[in-house]
């Protein structure tokens, strides 16, 4: 379980993750909760302000742009 914590913090992390190979697992646990906590706030802030700038738009357009933005 450690070794998932670690290999995920290093994908998230990258160059950087050297500044928590020494955590402790418990800190390593609230590291983890706290950088998906950020991520899911993060891409709900991202498709609200997409929806305000789709509703922004001409309605002609706004169905040809959601489209091409995939959603």
């Amino acid at each position: 379980m450690r070794s998932d914590v670690r290999t995920v913090l290093r994908h998230w992390l990258g160059a950087d993750v050297r500044a928590v190979e020494s955590l402790s697992d418990e800190a390593l646990d609230e590291l983890r909760d706290a950088l998906t906590a950020a991520r899911e706030r993060q891409a709900l802030a991202l498709a609200a302000a997409s929806d305000e700038a789709l509703r922004q738009m001409p309605p002609m357009v706004r169905g040809t742009v959601s489209r091409l933005l995939g959603r």
